[in-house]
């Protein structure tokens, strides 16, 4: 909590209190000094981005025009306890009270490993990809990163915000205008992470295990903060790259704002009323059989490259051009002095990559692009732009669903009796579907998509039920740490952790494994030809979008 929330808690128990005691002297002075502070504090309090803080404004505006009332009515003292005001007014305060609890500002949780986590942001661009998305035409592609990597002393340091002033003001108030309520997140300026900003590297560090990372669509750099301090407390290097234009506002260190690309509204807009796209998206998730869920893929991918819905297909290709291109900046040296310590301590050859949602469907396309992938994950997110779609990713691969439980009552359709992976068709081709041992596929029970991410700390249930899921937050955020250590401790550092078994046992009731064996059956059974006509399909399928 915030030291205005306490402050908060404590005017509006002390009001509640000293109603209730009617003989007490000077009563009346005292309950209208504690209702005018309760409604500054928690002006104050919204002012600097704690929305919560508005329902004890709320309670205490209520508070001073009953006593204003009472003082105008010149009612003479009462005797006796005042039961039914003293209820309602108990009530009120509870109502403010909840309002605060509900959406906690505490520090993340700690990371696990043995080393201080350090965390400094720069800037990379693009001079030759000028004009992309938004941007004018002679305007470079301008990337923002954030890195995360094992310190050395952080004696006397503090550590940073989730939000620093100017990225609640921006890339926050752009998450919230996807929920409909634009400073939504802005109060997370006030949690703390774990992470020292310009912290010293390591001392003695080389050849350090390098994981590349791309949050969601529209979201930002740092959406899962708790897995970067994670994997950096365990002497990982993390580099998170925020896609311009197509993530939230964009603040670069020199101050510089690059908002969310307007065009994504209206595309959202649009999309909610394209039937056939809909219809598309539904037969490739939930149809009863194969044949109709892979004619369902294909569709939706035909309709990108015929120019309908072609924006996620256009991203795709840009955030995997983003993703190699901060990778070549780092091996180079090409980057800011700060940085040049890390990426030269940095092992750059062999790396990890990994992405949320769209972040993680571009990680099957970097891994299917770049040979210095040696192990990718993709965290709950599709195949864009079908890069690997009944294709054999060169890499071990892990893909960790949310409960997928929530996309079929959004779809509103039947599940079917066993979970099935929505990328069933990538990552493997399709006469060997669910036979490499390196390629894992999990479901998280009781998780929503925004789970996984570090969504789930900042609400508490009930409130945060349909957004980020009913699992409680150690699981949702322990499972995706464990996991994804675990998973390339295994195939990046060549551990002989026997990944996933520890995992798998130690969330055994929350987390299951899905197969993908009865694609393999599938296709075997089809006749030659049949099998031929499919694997053109899928040919042209894949190939670029127009630009």
């Amino acid at each position: 909590m915030t030291t205005v929330d306490l402050g908060l808690i404590g005017l509006l128990a002390a009001f509640v209190v000293v109603w209730w005691l009617r003989r007490l002297p000077g009563r009346a002075v005292l309950l209208a000094g504690l209702a005018g502070a309760t409604v500054i504090l928690g002006l104050w309090g919204m002012i600097d981005d704690r929305w919560q803080d508005g329902a004890a404004v709320v309670a205490g505006l209520v508070f001073l025009l009953v006593l204003g009332v009472n003082r105008l009515r010149k009612a003479p003292p009462r005797e006796g306890r005042p039961y039914i005001s003293g209820t309602l007014f108990a009530l009120l305060a509870l109502v403010a009270l909840i309002a605060i609890l509900l959406f906690p500002v505490s520090p993340l949780p700690k990371p696990s490993g043995r080393h201080p986590v350090g965390v400094r942001t720069f800037e990379v661009v693009d001079a030759s990809r000028p004009g992309l998305l938004a941007a004018k035409p002679e305007e470079l592609r301008r990337l923002l990163v954030r890195v995360w990597y094992p310190a050395g002393s952080v004696t006397g340091m503090t550590p940073s915000r989730y939000f620093s002033e100017k990225e609640a003001d921006h890339t926050a108030r752009t998450l919230g205008e996807l929920v409909g309520f634009p400073p939504f997140f802005t109060y997370l300026k006030h949690v703390r992470t774990n992470s020292y900003e310009g912290a010293p590297l390591l001392s003695g560090a080389s050849r350090l295990p390098v994981v590349f990372y791309s949050h969601g669509y529209t979201s930002f750099l740092s959406q899962n903060t708790v897995l970067m301090e994670e994997l950096a407390s365990h002497g990982y290097v993390v580099f998170s790259v925020q896609h311009t234009f197509d993530s939230s506002a964009t603040v670069f260190p020199n101050g510089d704002v690059a908002p969310a690309d307007p065009e994504l509204a209206r595309i959202a807009r649009e999309s909610e009323n394209d039937d056939a796209a809909a219809k598309a998206q539904e037969q490739a998730i939930s149809a009863a059989s194969l044949d109709a869920r892979l004619d369902g893929y294909l569709k939706l991918r035909e309709m990108a490259l015929a120019g309908q819905n072609d924006r996620l297909a256009r991203s795709g290709e840009i955030w995997a051009a983003d993703r190699i291109f901060v990778h070549d900046q780092l091996q180079r040296g090409a980057v800011p002095p700060e940085i040049q310590a890390i990426a030269a301590a940095s092992e750059l050859t062999r790396v990890g990559e990994m992405g949320m949602s769209f972040g993680g469907a571009t990680t099957g396309t970097v891994c299917m692009r770049d040979p210095r992938c040696a192990a990718g994950i993709n965290l709950d997110g599709g195949d864009f732009p079908f890069a690997s779609f009944a294709a054999q990713v060169p890499a071990p691969f892990l893909m960790f669903h949310s409960d997928l439980g929530g996309i079929y009552r959004r779809l509103k359709a039947e599940p079917p009796a066993q979970p099935r992976s929505f990328n069933e068709f990538s990552y493997e081709p399709l006469a060997s579907a669910g036979t490499r041992a390196d390629v894992y596929r999990v479901m998280l029970k009781g998780s929503e998509h925004l789970g996984l991410s570090d969504f789930s700390l900042f609400v508490r249930r009930p409130a945060r039920d349909p957004l980020f899921g009913k699992a409680p937050a150690r699981v949702m955020i322990g499972a995706q740490n464990d996991f994804v250590r675990g998973f390339f401790d295994r195939h990046l550092r060549g551990a002989a952790n026997g990944f996933p078994k520890q995992e798998l046992d130690r969330y055994g009731k929350w987390v299951t494994p899905l197969k993908v064996d009865a694609v393999r059956a599938w296709w075997a059974a089809k006749p030659e030809a049949e099998r031929a006509a499919l694997t053109a399909r899928i040919e042209a399928a894949r190939r670029a979008p127009a630009p």
